[in-house]
């Protein structure tokens, strides 16, 4: 029989992991009946081009022939074929007005396959919106993260990104059946032999395991940085996306007092204790709906455990660092710019 499943992320779920790794190792799993194709060029190992139909997405991701038109070549190819095509992109997983895919439409271009399911990771909510803030950071100004939780808990949605897992599960059933539906918890399987790659495989593509495959970026691509670094850069810098070498100040400064292995909070205490409070309760909302179908699902829950420090643990003494470390490194640039002037200037020989 053959089989189609579509990967729909969410975000920050180690979804480019997969991605690169099954882009990666395409040609190992296809031997073994799981089918990853390569859509597009090596920066590109993930399946967003199949979205832009239906989303907002750059044109990098746009395929040659179009969304519908791919979908169409791959059930060609392979509904007639005992194997399972893969397709993996967290822009499934979008919410919102503009950006919801037209999973109706999706379903009857891959109607050739005898059997379709989608599987869906899931990441506790605090952790979920931190990350998502933390990637945004990289390119785009972020306002305060403070600012994310009325409108999440509100709407069960920010940023076009589902936070209201209920949300997300009824958007599926609107196409898709109760059987067809797994949902993973992030915690859970990266926990599994093999971690998140381990766990796709066992379920995908068992006769191999993660120790089978080509490593890609050491095995965890796109991996955030320190929460609390991260959000004290934007802080410092508040009118452009702070750069490299501001967060490595700011990182190495809370390494000597809180160490390497701490788990920082972009979120106040009692920010994170809303949170907790509100989505501990819409997961286990979820998990009793899933239960007749995934007896051992569940979202792990949120706990103040999980966190070693939280932003308003930070005192003056802090930002007074900061201050000091960026008051050194201006006193270091005027001292080479001052040293550069010093020199004296090469004659311009004239060859005319």
């Amino acid at each position: 029989m053959s089989k189609v499943v579509l990967h729909i992320g969410t975000h920050k779920t180690a979804t480019t992991t997969i991605q690169d790794t099954f882009y990666e190792n395409s040609e190992l799993l296809a031997k073994a009946g799981l089918i990853y194709p390569r859509l597009a060029g090596p920066k590109i190992t993930g399946h967003h081009g199949l979205v832009c139909a239906w989303g907002r997405l750059p044109n990098m991701y746009r395929l040659p022939e179009g969304s519908r038109m791919e979908f169409l070549k791959l059930a060609k190819e392979y509904a007639d074929q005992d194997v399972t095509l893969f397709l993996s992109s967290e822009e499934f997983s979008r919410g919102g007005n503009e950006a919801n895919v037209d999973f109706d439409e999706v379903r009857q271009l891959l109607s050739d396959f005898d059997e379709i399911e989608v599987v869906c990771t899931l990441r506790t909510q605090w952790q979920f919106m931190q990350s998502v803030y933390q990637e945004m950071s990289k390119t785009t100004v972020q306002p305060d993260p403070v600012k994310m939780v009325k409108p999440g808990i509100e709407n069960g949605i920010w940023n076009e990104l589902w936070l209201d897992y209920n949300l997300l599960l009824d958007r599926l059933l609107e196409t898709f059946d109760e059987s067809e539906i797994t949902l993973l918890d992030f915690s859970t399987i990266r926990k599994e032999p093999g971690g998140v790659i381990g766990a796709i495989l066992k379920r995908y593509c068992p006769t191999l395991s993660a120790d089978d495959l080509k490593e890609v970026n050491g095995g965890a691509s796109n991996v955030s940085r320190d929460a609390i670094a991260t959000w004290a850069s934007s802080v410092v810098s508040p009118n452009f996306v702070a750069p490299k070498w501001l967060f490595d100040i700011i990182d190495a400064i809370l390494a000597e007092r809180w160490g390497k292995d701490r788990k920082t909070c972009v979120f106040r205490r009692q920010d994170f204790e809303v949170l907790a409070k509100h989505f501990n309760a819409s997961n286990e909302k979820l998990r009793k709906r899933r239960a007749k179908y995934q007896p051992d699902f569940a979202v792990t829950p949120a706990e103040v455990g999980q966190v070693s420090h939280f932003r308003d643990e930070l005192r003056a003494d802090f930002w007074a660092g900061i201050s000091r470390r960026l008051a050194a490194r201006c006193s270091q640039l005027q001292m080479k710019l001052a040293q550069k002037e010093q020199q004296p200037q090469q004659k311009v020989v004239d060859t005319e």
